[in-house]
């Protein structure tokens, strides 16, 4: 018998391992490897693997088993297409409901926070490290904000993609200066109430990093000669 919590520990754990790149994309997964890896029995792996399984996060064949997802430059596009669709939605549905004074604080504290990382004469790659931490808490804040909690639901699912899959290393300083300026935009809209232009400013803010993650021709994403393009690298 499961112990209780026991699966949903594992699946918390593995789903981490997939997000942070620690299982690269198209690895086998067997119930043995990860009981060990896990310090668990087989049966709550199973649990884990089904649940993940149905999200999307691993994909599982009857000659192979469970697999780690491979992320194609056509999986990204329609990704960042629902992301885009869902996530300025919540924005719009946030800017009608108004911010919560606290969560409007917050909100300005994390860009003025961002903005004095322009400043800073830490290394680039330590910059930008703090830059994607930021950048996630405020896009987390904000759709916190957002009243239709079914739709939050499906904005969590959609964003978590795989780290490796999403990053800013890749981007320059204007690039990165251009993402917080959006943010910086589109929480003004939202104070002031004015929802369409909120919600349409998060809808570029999304469509722009989905472009400089694959059409970018300098850091574009190399591919295999197989039919199945995996994507090598992206960012966001």
């Amino acid at each position: 018998m499961v112990a209780k919590g026991e699966g949903s520990r594992c699946y918390d754990a593995l789903k981490a391992l997939l997000l942070d790149g620690e299982i690269a994309m198209g690895t086998r997964l067997t119930e043995a490897d990860l009981a060990t890896r896990l310090g668990s029995s087989r049966t709550p792996i199973r649990e884990a693997l089904r649940r993940l399984h149905a999200e999307g996060f691993i994909e599982f064949s009857a000659n192979k088993g469970y697999a780690a997802a491979s992320y194609t430059t056509d999986t990204v596009r329609e990704i960042y297409h629902c992301r885009a669709l869902i996530e300025s939605e919540a924005v719009r549905l946030a800017a009608h409901a108004g911010l919560p004074p606290e969560t409007r604080l917050a909100l300005e504290a994390i860009v003025e926070e961002t903005e004095d990382l322009f400043g800073s004469e830490e290394d680039p790659a330590t910059v930008r490290a703090r830059f994607l931490a930021l950048n996630n808490r405020f896009h987390r804040e904000l759709y916190e904000a957002c009243p239709n909690r079914t739709l939050l639901a499906l904005v969590k699912r959609t964003s978590a993609i795989p780290r490796t899959i999403r990053h800013y290393f890749h981007f320059d300083d204007a690039e990165v200066r251009r993402s917080h300026d959006q943010h910086r935009a589109i929480l003004r809209a939202i104070t002031l109430g004015d929802a369409e232009r909120a919600a349409a400013l998060m809808r570029e803010h999304i469509w722009s990093a989905k472009d400089r993650m694959i059409a970018d021709p300098d850091t574009a994403p190399t591919f295999d000669p197989a039919p199945h393009r995996e994507l090598q690298w992206a960012t966001f």
